[in-house]
């Protein structure tokens, strides 16, 4: 070992100090950096480097004057690929889940001894790959300069010296004609294989409501197969009630309050009804969360709970997820990436992953992989089935069809709200035929049905789809190279290079035109903002803005782009037509390439059908807008539908025999009213459910009533004042929800010194890492407050002791220039109190449903914003809450109110 400290000449932080263990009076003694590279660098010497994230610290010698060429390891990039389901590949990840010794993290000679721990673990799993997957892996690090080709290279000639052999290959594709070196694809057949499609029986049996019901009471099979059960009334009546729609082929609406048990409730009936008729029923959830709560815990309770019930044949019980095309691997996209001859790094990492979980996994779903980073994961677009919309197997290994057919086989099929609404506007393609659906989390059902009967057209995309035609392995490249080799006429060979040339052709002119295009549409956003101030992030598209002069210009330059566009579809057709037959000629790769073709084709109609509708013919009941994103200020241009409710209806109820709605939160003050006009779930039955637990006694609403208003320059600093009180009254144990990542990362650089140095860590969501992160880090430590914004006001269950004070910011309203929500409150005669404050008052019910999760719960819910106590809207949020105790107070005595109710 070598170490010594170095002298920064700078005062360290607190945060450095505490993340490290160093002090000041450590480095201010040091020699500089200077001084020791000379010794530094005759340590190394020529010797391999193995280290974690290496990239990241041979940047500071390399910064500092020390460029080091030695072959080199990264750790990080070897469990990436060997490990691919790991959820955390950090250096104290990796190390506390291979056992290796980290006692003092973020020190330099203690991160290199665990780093050589991990390294050797790794190595052990690497050598313990065949000859066949070692060997491709290689070729993948060889074709992109990929870091990990020197141990690749070393490690399979050990092997190979050690009677390994290459001779032979274990396994190609149905076709004959792709390789899958190091992949058994016999193997990888078997396990795709599921079973027939059900068959509905000819007469249907209807279920009895109240034997449904009798299965939740306390002493029933199901009560005694079901570990922890607890009789719940509210539980047997949502069963019952369930069970009478699905009898009755109608609808239902059903809000049913924490801790009833709705999935259950709404399971238990379904899959009865499911097995007595060998039909299926689709369940859609909004959040993984719950997704994974149904697959992993309340179905396999309920499969186990059945079979305790007399006659009902629990054995035959078949379940399944279905995901959209994205979620997917492709073999055939995989197997035309890997054959390439020159990679990216991030390409050639990503393959030797997923070459590795193939291995093993029976569904294709990325959601088993951690992809990491963003710049890590870019290249799994290129390998999904997103990619291949005229594909589904062609007669190969398909995991997106493999997963279609056990949807098929089974009884129950779990969805997400993105996948039954794309199924919407395939025509019902997408998922098995069914005649009962559950809509759980029903409160989002508005917003992913906006999402997905608009559209959206991006600078960015439209540049990468155009580059994806010209690049150096693009469709048009790779249609000429393999027609080269093929045997074909040289008439043919000749239309096929005139056809490509003519399309690369036209490239230029079409991001020409789109360039200007989105350039006049940012000048328009930019003479909307005020004087003054940055230009407006998003400028919704009204009438008014198409009669300005400046549309006109707009206008003629779409027509450019129309046009350019039309030239390149009447190309890319005469291009798939020289190329139609040669799969007879033994054109290598013909069907990937007909395949990239036709999808080619079809995003250029699509573009210029999304364009065409956003400048010159917009729909009556459309509402478009343009935004920027991002630093760089990338532009998007979006349409959505002014409202979703008859398209739902005509759509998906109305061709369903019973449709079931549920959520915690359905309603606004006690009446679905609201909902069923967002969604137009009509002439539906209703049930509205409180829940079980003893809110009273379990939570405190507690307000603050001299904090100033959220709109006023004192806010920021009380709020973060607040938020310090209430983690530091609950020591840690706290959690803070945000209605904007702005708010959010004003208030985590206030509060981090205050509370770290009491021992209260910060968990900042984009700045601390990803929501599952620090989740994880929550739940491990709960010494801390949790900062979040949208994706924690719902599907987080923080049940015990690890939450006690739940700090709600502001009261979540809409920002009213949000162009669908502002387009929409137009419909209303009231707009703020028809529709604003109904929606918000849903949204503040689900963060406060965070706090008791169940019955032994008991914390404080702290709203920061004194508006719902001085404004005559107030009530109507404090109404909607569970009855619990409500305590204003001032900001000073914050602290103490909610230690004494923890305490009692």
């Amino acid at each position: 070992t070598y170490h010594t400290f170095v002298n920064p000449f700078r005062t360290l932080s607190g945060f450095i100090t505490r993340y490290t263990g160093i002090a000041q009076a450590d480095v201010d003694v040091a020699p500089p950096f200077s001084s020791v590279v000379a010794d530094l660098a005759s340590f190394i010497g020529m010797t391999p480097i193995v280290g974690h994230n290496l990239r990241f610290d041979l940047g500071f010698l390399d910064r500092n004057g020390l460029r080091l060429g030695n072959p080199r390891c990264d750790t990080w990039e070897l469990a990436y690929v060997l490990l691919p389901g790991l959820p955390d590949y950090s250096l104290t990840g990796l190390a506390g889940s291979m056992g290796v010794d980290l006692r003092q993290p973020h020190r330099a000679v203690e991160d290199a001894l665990a780093t050589r721990g991990v390294f050797l673990m790794l190595g052990e799993e690497l050598a313990s790959l065949d000859i066949y997957t070692l060997a491709t892996m290689q070729r993948l690090a060889a074709r992109s300069q990929w870091m990990l080709s020197h141990v690749l290279t070393r490690m399979e000639a050990w092997k190979l010296s050690n009677g390994s052999s290459r001779t032979g290959e274990p396994g190609r594709l149905e076709d004959g004609r792709v390789g899958v070196t190091g992949l058994d694809v016999d193997s990888l057949k078997s396990r795709l294989q599921w079973g027939k499609a059900l068959r509905s029986n000819q007469v249907t049996r209807d279920l009895d409501p109240e034997y449904v019901a009798s299965l939740f009471a306390e002493g029933s099979p199901l009560a005694r197969a079901l570990p922890g059960f607890e009789e719940r009334p509210e539980q047997a009546a949502m069963a019952r009630a369930v069970a009478e729609a699905i009898n009755g082929k109608g609808r239902l609406i059903v809000e049913a309050g924490t801790g009833v048990g709705k999935s259950l409730a709404y399971l238990l009936p379904a899959v009865l009804h499911a097995l007595m008729n060998n039909s299926r029923v689709v369940v859609s959830t909004n959040t993984i969360n719950l997704q994974e709560q149904l697959l992993t815990k309340d179905i396999p309770a309920l499969a186990s709970g059945l079979s305790e019930v007399e006659g009902v044949s629990a054995d035959d019980f078949k379940y399944s997820q279905l995901k959209g095309r994205a979620n997917y691997l492709c073999l055939r996209r995989w197997s035309h990436l890997r054959s390439s001859e020159s990679l990216s790094e991030s390409e050639a990492r990503l393959l030797a992953k997923t070459l590795m979980w193939l291995q093993t996994t029976s569904s294709g779903d990325r959601s088993e992989l951690n992809l990491g980073h963003p710049s890590a994961a870019g290249p799994w677009e290129r390998l999904s089935a997103q990619g291949a919309q005229q594909c589904l197997g062609l007669g190969g290994p398909c995991f997106l069809r493999a997963a279609r057919d056990r949807a098929a086989a089974s009884h129950l099929v779990i969805v997400n709200h993105a996948l039954l609404m794309s199924n919407l506007t395939t025509g019902g393609a997408l998922i098995p035929d069914h005649d009962i659906l559950i809509v759980d989390e029903a409160h989002h059902l508005e917003e992913e049905a906006t999402r997905h009967l608009g559209f959206e057209v991006s600078q960015p995309r439209i540049d990468e789809q155009l580059r994806s035609l010209v690049a150096d392995r693009s469709l048009l490249s790779e249609a000429v190279a393999a027609f080269r080799g093929s045997k074909a006429a040289e008439t043919r060979r000749e239309s096929v290079e005139k056809a490509a040339v003519e399309t690369a052709s036209r490239i230029p002119s079409i991001r020409d035109h789109a360039g200007r295009l989105f350039a006049l549409l940012a000048g328009l956003l930019a003479d909307q903002s005020r004087e003054g101030r940055e230009p407006d992030r998003e400028m919704r598209i009204t009438s008014a803005t198409r009669a300005q002069p400046a549309w006109s210009q707009l206008e003629i330059q779409w027509e450019n782009v129309d046009v350019s566009l039309g030239e390149l579809a009447a190309t890319l057709a005469r291009l798939r037509v020289s190329l139609e037959g040669l799969d007879e000629a033994g054109l290598i790769n013909y069907e990937d390439l007909m395949i990239e073709l036709a999808n080619a084709e079809q995003w250029g109609a699509e573009l210029r059908e999304r364009l065409r509708e956003f400048v010159a013919h917009p729909k009556a009941d459309g509402i478009y807008w343009v935004s920027l994103s991002g630093p760089g200020g990338d532009m998007t241009l979006r349409a959505a539908p002014l409202q979703v409710g008859e398209a739902l209806n005509s759509l998906l109820y109305s061709q369903k025999e019973c449709v079931v709605m549920t959520s915690a939160t359905l309603s606004a003050n006690r009446s679905f009213d609201y909902i069923r006009e967002r969604t137009g779930f009509c002439d539906s039955q209703e049930l509205l459910l409180g829940s079980p637990f003893d809110y009273p006694n379990a939570a405190m609403l507690c307000v603050p009533d001299d904090m100033p208003e959220p709109s006023t320059g004192g806010y920021p600093a009380a709020a973060a004042r607040a938020i310090i009180e209430g983690a530091l009254a609950a020591e840690g144990r706290a959690m803070a929800l945000f209605t904007s990542h702005a708010s959010l990362r004003t208030a985590a650089g206030a509060i981090r010194e205050d509370l770290e140095s009491n021992g209260v860590r910060v968990l900042a969501q984009g700045i601390d890492g990803t929501p599952s992160q620090l989740m994880r880090r929550f739940l491990e430590d709960p010494s801390a407050v949790l900062l979040g914004t949208a994706s924690f006001w719902e599907g987080v269950d923080l049940a015990g002791e690890s939450l006690k004070v739940l700090m709600v910011m502001r009261l979540p309203f809409n920002v009213p220039s949000e162009p669908v929500f502002s387009a929409r409150s137009d419909l209303y005669e009231d707009s703020f109190y028809e529709y604003a404050v109904p929606q918000a008052v849903l949204r503040l019910r689900q963060g406060f449903g965070r706090l008791i999760r169940s019955k032994t719960d008991r914390g404080v819910v702290v709203v920061l914003d004194r508006r719902i106590l001085a404004r005559r809207y107030g009530k109507l949020f404090v109404e909607a809450l569970p009855d619990v105790a409500v305590k204003t107070c001032p900001l000073a005595d914050m602290r103490n109110e909610i230690a004494d109710w923890i305490g009692r």
